[in-house]
């Protein structure tokens, strides 16, 4: 609520604030409702605050000393009038506008992650409608209630998604001093989700390979790869002939296109190799699986209802193959957990604890012969050949 004060504030008073331990507003006498605000920080920004509506409504008019005492006092007035009709007021010079927050936190703060296209995507489409013409410092923790509650109707799973991205840009806003609190705080994901530990059993992998087979450029051999692999779906989607040597086998992913940050290197298996020499190649471009050229294959969702037509496998993911690649690596070729962990280029796994300091070694000898067997394995399933003899048994 706006204070009522005696002072007028003046331009000496302004430019001789002093950040303190936190930050503080200074209200103008001459002008209820207008003030500034002065960050631990030391920056300062002019602002305006009345009830909305029935809600508290601040909104920032512009920054001290690019906006001076007489300008903002000015703004400030035509701003207060426009909230006393039920108006939000007009945008300053420098708004605090939830969608110009979130546009400075994913550039300043989430732009060198791979999962930025993700974030954005979804704060768009399901925050912005809500929050992007509130001034941030004015949403309230019953805001974001109400707007995971709607993403909830449609996409239970989704709305705990933006949840978590709301929390970081918040969070972020709290140590930037654009916040006090974080308005998303205490609140519990809205839904439970269930870890998934689907396994395919040998049939359902043939029934898959089978009908990948029978899918067209790229999505066809790229399901193969994702099978003969066990690389994530990202990975190998976006896989770039630069980074593949067919005369050595080997895949070798740089540290920006992997989970962990960590170069990767890839063994190929024979049949790995042959699905890779049968592609069609576009001229002048380096992505493997496109469809023109310019960048990597994207919209998974048609390909994969093709190959559930084709494999008549229910409810199974890309993730599955994934899974599915380590559990038989182990369980039916007898691959030790820790050469698998290493294939699946995982940060953490079967090693854990002391152990995990002094096991560091990349096991390459040992992968290169388990993606073989694997690649064996799988080209032989339906078949005698499926039978595999675990490796190292007599």
């Amino acid at each position: 609520m706006p204070k009522i004060v005696e002072k007028v504030l003046t331009e000496i008073a302004v430019r001789n604030a002093k950040p303190k331990d936190k930050r503080y507003d200074l209200y103008d006498a001459a002008l209820r409702g207008f003030g500034l605000r002065v960050a631990v920080s030391g920056s300062k920004r002019w602002f305006v605050m009345r009830r909305v509506n029935g809600r508290m409504v601040r909104r920032t008019l512009g920054r001290y000393p690019e906006m001076g005492l007489a300008e903002a006092r000015g703004i400030g007035t035509v701003a207060l009038h426009e909230m006393a009709g039920g108006q939000m007021p007009s945008r300053g010079g420098d708004s605090d506008l939830f969608e110009a927050v979130m546009v400075e936190w994913l550039d300043k703060d989430q732009g060198n992650n791979r999962s930025r296209v993700d974030v954005e995507g979804a704060l768009r489409l399901h925050a912005l409608p809500a929050l992007k013409d509130l001034p941030i410092d004015t949403i309230r923790k019953r805001d974001v209630l109400r707007l995971l509650d709607e993403v909830g109707k449609t996409a239970p799973v989704q709305a705990n998604r933006v949840l978590a991205y709301l929390r970081r840009l918040f969070n972020w806003c709290v140590e930037r001093d654009i916040l006090r609190a974080s308005p998303a705080a205490g609140i519990k994901p809205p839904t439970k989700e269930i870890s998934r530990d689907r396994v395919l059993s040998h049939d359902e992998l043939h029934a898959i390979w089978e009908a990948a087979l029978e899918e067209s450029h790229p999505w066809g051999p790229m399901t193969r790869m994702l099978i003969l692999t066990g690389q994530r779906l990202d990975e190998v989607a976006g896989a770039q002939w630069s980074e593949i040597d067919l005369d050595r086998a080997v895949w070798q992913l740089p540290g920006a296109r992997t989970k962990n940050g960590r170069p990767h290197i890839v063994h190929l298996s024979p049949v790995a190799v042959e699905v890779l020499r049968d592609l069609s190649r576009v001229d002048g471009s380096d992505w493997v699986f496109t469809t023109t050229g310019l960048g990597p294959v994207k919209g998974f969702s048609k390909a994969k209802k093709r190959l559930d037509k084709g494999c008549e496998v229910t409810g199974w993911t890309y993730h599955d193959l994934r899974r599915s690649f380590a559990t038989h690596l182990t369980e039916h070729l007898g691959i030790s957990p820790v050469v698998t962990d290493r294939i699946l280029n995982h940060v953490s796994g079967a090693v854990r604890g002391i152990a995990a300091v002094y096991q560091r070694g990349e096991y390459l000898d040992q992968r290169k012969q388990a993606l073989e067997a694997w690649g064996a394995f799988v080209t032989g399933l339906g078949t005698n050949e499926g039978n595999v003899v675990p490796i190292g048994s007599a």
